[in-house]
């Protein structure tokens, strides 16, 4: 039976009954917000419409274990019998081109409709792609969906040539992944260092020293100015500094970073900022519109300014959070960034954001590949990065997120127990 209660927890801010639930975008945000509605207790209908002919799918192994030939590039994030046992309807190969708000319902390219009384948008982005003489010749590659990293993954072949244009996370994994295919590898970065936007000077350096040294061929400050075809399907890319042509490559992948999809709601007149704006709870300026994930732009206690957060983290736990907060179970999101990436024999981790000027303590031995870099402000750690010691990153989360002063003595002596760190 029905109580008060939850009658008024499923009622949308115009005081109206919320009976249908609508997510466009089928993804991890969007998965995630379904079933979160479902768990809350929402007993209306939920409608997930995703664009692509798949399942929702978790996007990390596309350009690890999928790149790598080592596992399968299509992860699920929940299986079919799992939305069939929540009663989410899943409709695959829907692409919505309008809201109508006044009308309340979303509009698909085939002309089907879908009313809602709570709309999510979890459209994520596109790979960017930019344009140039030759940017679209066959073998010019992005990576975004498990159809790119199939066919990144059929032209990666011993012997060959690949370049990566972008010298950020995707291209760093892309140039992993290829080397270890047994590819000849040629990266370029338009910034001075590697991951310039995440990291700071010390963890590119290690980067780049990683890199070279298995055999990477790393030039920064450049980008390209043209590809042209050559004979037997291969590629010559020609560098923007000194007209310089690259050997002839077999691949070319473009991973210089995602575009929000926020056409969508700028046709719907929501309020767009490098990102769809939200509040706390990931409500829209409509009330009775959210968004999560890659596209929404969010306000975070700890930042000053407003974050758009390209993470499998953010996009699981921002979506948690919505979906809850849809069903009538209001949610602050208020998450820490967090970020992981495998290249050949390391697993680096990342949490908060990096900034200058911050005091910096280095734990561990980065010769030997395992060691931690912290940033602390007045004593308290405000970001980290590991490789190969996820433990430590796990307790700096924490230490973090209860704001708690270190020695930072202690901090960069590491046969002292992290865990003990807010103790000393």
């Amino acid at each position: 039976m029905r109580t008060d209660i939850d009658e008024r927890a499923n009622r949308a801010g115009n005081g109206r009954m919320t009976t249908n639930i609508v997510i466009v975008g089928g993804g991890q945000a969007g998965a995630w917000i379904a079933r979160s509605a479902r768990e809350a207790g929402f007993q209306g209908t939920v409608t997930l419409l995703g664009d692509e002919p798949h399942l929702p799918y978790e996007r990390p192994p596309l350009s690890k274990a999928g790149l790598l030939g080592t596992g399968a590039a299509y992860s699920p994030v929940f299986e079919r019998e799992d939305y069939e046992k929540l009663d989410i309807r899943f409709e695959a190969g829907k692409r919505v081109i309008e809201i109508e708000r006044p009308n309340r319902k979303v509009v698909c390219a085939d002309g089907s409709q879908y009313p809602y009384d709570r709309l999510a948008l979890a459209t994520g982005g596109r790979a960017r792609h930019p344009v140039f003489p030759g940017s679209d010749l066959p073998g010019v590659l992005t990576l975004r969906t498990v159809e790119d990293a199939a066919a990144i993954a059929s032209r990666m072949r011993e012997g060959g040539h690949a370049v990566i244009v972008g010298g950020g996370w995707i291209g760093l994994e892309a140039a992993a992944a290829a080397l270890q295919r047994g590819m000849s590898v040629t990266l370029l970065e338009s910034a001075e260092r590697l991951c310039a936007r995440s990291l700071p000077p010390f963890m590119s350096d290690f980067l780049l020293g990683a890199h070279l040294g298995h055999g990477v061929r790393v030039i920064t400050r450049t980008s390209l100015s043209s590809i042209r075809a050559a004979e037997g399907g291969q590629l010559i890319a020609t560098l923007a500094t000194g007209a310089q042509d690259i050997e002839p490559a077999d691949l070319v992948v473009l991973g210089v970073g995602l575009a929000p999809d926020v056409e969508l709601a700028v046709r719907a007149g929501l309020h767009v900022d490098n990102g769809i704006v939200v509040d706390e709870t990931g409500a829209t300026s409509d009330p009775e519109i959210f968004a999560a994930g890659d596209v929404a732009s969010l306000p975070l206690s700890w930042q000053q300014d407003r974050l758009r957060l390209e993470s499998w983290a953010n996009a699981q736990n921002q979506g948690i959070a919505v979906g809850r907060t849809m069903a009538g179970e209001p949610v602050r999101y208020d998450d820490l960034p967090w970020f992981w990436s495998d290249q050949y024999d390391m697993n680096i981790q990342m949490v908060g954001l990096f900034a200058p000027g911050r005091q910096e303590v280095l734990r561990g031995d980065p010769s030997m590949q395992r060691f931690s870099l912290f940033q602390l402000e007045e004593g308290r750690i405000v970001a980290a990065a590991s490789v190969n010691a996820a433990r430590d990153l796990k307790r700096a989360r924490q230490l973090i997120k209860d704001a708690k002063v270190v020695d930072a003595n202690a901090l960069a002596d590491s046969t002292i127990p992290i865990n003990r760190l807010s103790l000393v």
